[in-house]
This record gives C-alpha cells, structure tokens and sequence, in this order.
C-alpha cells in the first residue's frame, strides 16, 4: 500500500509562512471532502485554478505559483483511482507522462462528476 505525499506548503519559517501553509491545508482538507468540487477544480485545468486560488488565498498569505501548481497536482492526485494515483506518483519527475495519463483519465472524470451532479440534483428534488 503507498500513501499520497505530504500536502504542499509554503514553510513554516515565518509567521506568514505558517499562515499560509495553514490556509492551503485548510482549503485542501475542505475541497478533499467535496468530492464534485475537487472534480471540478481538475476538470477546469490549472490556468483556471491559478485564477480561482488567487481569489481564494488573496494577497494576505505568502502562497506563490509553485505552491498553486503543487496544490493542483495534488488535487489530480486526489481525483483519480488508486491505481492511477501510484503511476503518476511514479511519473512525478516526468512531466511529459504527467500529462499523458492525465489526458488518459480525464473522460473518466468528466463522468464521474456529470454522474454526482444527476445525483445531487436528484438528492434535492
């Protein structure tokens, strides 16, 4: 059994270092727990999330474009099934096989989150 790393950081050096790392954490541990959400934020690509994540973590922590990308990686991590999960942990230096399993299981995700949508608008009704 392998475990998923360590959630990315910003440090833990300064006070803003600390808030910062303990933003991400937060915000991680909430988007892990909504499982659409978590779909979307991968589905929608990293240009996207570099956008929502400036909203989300503002100017007021020390959170750079390294952590983003890094807490979007693992958010793809998160996305996908274990098996999955373990080649991308081994393609985690090559980018280029990154993106091709990525690209591989991304119609797997796509319709896993059209099939939690039906499924919460069902939940409501």
């Amino acid at each position: 059994m392998f475990h998923l790393p360590d959630l990315p950081n910003v440090g833990y050096s300064t006070a803003r270092e600390k808030t910062g790392s303990d933003a991400i954490m937060l915000f991680m541990r909430e988007v892990e727990r909504d499982r659409l959400r978590l779909l979307t934020i991968v589905i929608e690509g990293r240009e996207k999330w570099r956008k929502v994540a400036a909203s989300v973590f503002g100017q007021s922590v020390s959170v750079d474009t390294e952590a983003i990308d890094a807490i979007y990686d693992y958010f793809t991590l998160q996305a996908c099934r274990p098996r999955t999960q373990w080649l991308l942990l081994k393609a985690a230096k090559n980018r280029l096989v990154w993106r091709t399993l990525v690209s591989y299981v991304m119609p797997h995700l796509e319709r896993e989150r059209e099939r939690l949508r039906l499924q919460a608008k069902w939940s409501v009704n």
